[in-house]
């Protein structure tokens, strides 16, 4: 008979949590819901879009730092 309430091998929703958590506190880190989510692919849209975020900053300070060159 399964457990189904052993992290190990169930599959309610919960339990890859549970078994992330389990393997963080094996590392000695600490785990959170947002970590795993980024983890697990779960989050890759908000992902993408921090990146194209701080993408387009860097090019903006990028163009701020050369304007005063071309006005010399």
């Amino acid at each position: 008979m399964t457990n189904f309430t052993d992290s190990k091998n169930a599959t309610h929703h919960w339990y890859p949590f549970l078994k992330y958590q389990e393997e963080c506190e094996a590392a000695g880190k600490e785990a959170s819901v947002n970590d795993w989510m980024r983890a697990s692919g779960q989050l890759q849209n908000r992902i993408e879009f921090e990146e194209a975020k701080k993408a387009a900053e860097a090019e903006a300070l990028k163009a701020k730092a050369e304007a005063p060159k071309k006005e010399a």
